[in-house]
């Protein structure tokens, strides 16, 4: 019997698949890597393949898309280094959309990027909550 393998994610780096491939093989996760060859013979062609390909059986698929998916929301947080005013949690999703007018006064006045006092929207991911924080 074939085994099924399905896309887990692309990359347009050979080397950010290889490390992802090293991550899932660490917790107990076949991976395999497609199509990472050409992507260093000629990274122009990186796009028109549709990246390097990185794949997983189809029994360990839900575990290895729920373990990328812990490490990057981990990654986020610790960018972002919010916690939650109400519960203190670092579940947090950004609710902002870009400052469009902003944008359009600085291209039409060929400035700088005016200071709008520019507020970022958060949302609680545990507790629901919403707050601003000004930047």
């Amino acid at each position: 019997m074939e085994e099924e393998f399905r896309l887990l994610k692309t990359f347009q780096n050979p080397l950010d698949a290889n490390l992802t491939k090293g991550l899932l093989e660490s917790n107990g996760i076949e991976a395999f890597i497609f199509d990472e060859n050409i992507a260093y013979v000629n990274p122009v062609l990186t796009t028109a393949i549709g990246g390097v390909k990185l794949l997983v059986s189809g029994k360990d698929y839900e575990k290895a898309a729920a373990l990328l998916s812990e490490v990057d929301e981990d990654i986020n947080n610790e960018e972002l280094k919010i916690k939650c005013p109400v519960c203190g949690s670092l579940h947090i999703k950004i609710l902002n959309t870009p400052n469009w007018i902003a944008f359009l006064i600085m291209l039409f006045s060929f400035a700088s990027t005016p200071n709008t006092g520019n507020t970022k929207r958060y949302k609680c991911k545990n507790c629901n909550n919403e707050w601003a924080n000004s930047e």
